[in-house]
């Protein structure tokens, strides 16, 4: 490989220690001349691109078909022939979800839109309120009970229709006005009326703008299910020599493996159009973990096959409680 010229001053320019060789033993800048020619600086370019290139595609060989052998390699020390774990992680992620969003529907969710209610819903909320209130007007209901039909006939108007203005008031009115023991709970008061809030800015669009926002801060929650698989690990294999730093560099590893498979997924499904696709893939990956399991932790198959469902179980039930968390306060905040 061709390169520059080194000084013949053994000081390194960047942090002043003394370089015995090429590079500086201190902070590792190389200690060549700093006048570079136009035409070293495009050989320097295809050199660097032509290096990466290689540890690119040597770790994902390894990712993909020698499935644990990474987290081997570098929990042994060799690291300098693979491309940085985290940092192929935040890549991949990130194109993943921006395909994810490329390949989506299009469009402003955040635009208010006419709440579009499905006609036969409607017609049962519509019969209802009519009956309620059919029934008030015949007398056929208890005197004690006559504000509490009343306020529900209203409130089927007010959930009903999108033409209702300003109809967190008038819930939160109409609650006030039932006797305290008829009122709902205070939590189930709490999302009603943080959902006609959302319908009140978002109309039918409400959905998508959530599922919008929980796409968007999805590989913020990936940072918190990193070291919750990690954790899981350290407890199936409680291994003296493997500190948890190791197993969160497995963890590591095998979410870069899904990111990876969902980027061919994404690709596949723009000819296939069925996300039954997705669904199938779980197989593979499942498959995968328990080789990765098998060959990183050096044990027999049916051990691994039995502890990645036990993984694959508590993880599945820690991301379904996390993610409800999760979307809890993305619908608060939002």
């Amino acid at each position: 490989m061709k390169t520059q010229h080194l000084r013949q001053n053994k000081t390194c320019l960047n942090c002043g220690h003394p370089v015995p060789d090429r590079f500086c033993g201190h902070c590792g800048q190389e200690n060549v001349e700093v006048n570079e020619s136009f035409g070293h600086l495009v050989s320097h370019f295809f050199q660097d691109i032509t290096h990466y290139d290689s540890k690119l595609l040597t770790t994902l060989k390894y990712l993909f078909f020698y499935p644990g052998l990474l987290t081997k390699e570098y929990i042994a020390g060799k690291r300098t022939s693979y491309v940085n774990p985290i940092r192929l992680y935040v890549f991949t992620s990130f194109v993943f979800f921006l395909m994810l969003a490329m390949t989506g529907e299009h469009g402003d969710p955040y635009n208010r839109q006419a709440q579009v209610i499905p006609k036969l819903k409607l017609d049962s909320m519509v019969r209802q309120a009519a009956g309620l209130r059919d029934s008030l007007r015949r007398g056929k209901v208890a005197p004690e009970d006559t504000a509490a039909v009343r306020i529900k006939a209203d409130l089927l108007t007010i959930m009903g229709t999108d033409s209702v203005r300003n109809s967190v008031r008038l819930y939160d009115s109409l609650q006030q006005s039932l006797p305290p023991h008829l009122r709902k709970p205070w939590w189930e008061r709490t999302i009603q009326t943080r959902t006609l809030e959302l319908r009140d800015r978002y109309g039918g669009n409400m959905r998508d703008a959530l599922e919008n926002k929980v796409l968007h801060n999805y590989p913020k929650l990936m940072f918190l299910l990193l070291p919750f698989f990690a954790l899981l690990l350290k407890w199936f294999f409680p291994r003296k020599s493997w500190m948890y730093a190791h197993h969160a560099i497995f963890s590591i590893h095998f979410h870069t493996f899904i990111f990876m498979t969902g980027i061919l997924a994404v690709l596949i499904n723009l000819v296939l159009h069925s996300n039954a696709l997705y669904v199938w893939l779980m197989l593979p990956l499942f498959l995968y973990l328990v080789f990765a399991v098998r060959n990183a932790y050096q044990v027999q198959f049916s051990t691994a096959l039995l502890k990645s469902v036990g993984i694959v179980a508590a993880y599945a039930l820690g991301t379904a409680m996390v993610g409800v968390a999760f979307v809890a306060i993305l619908f608060a905040f939002m």
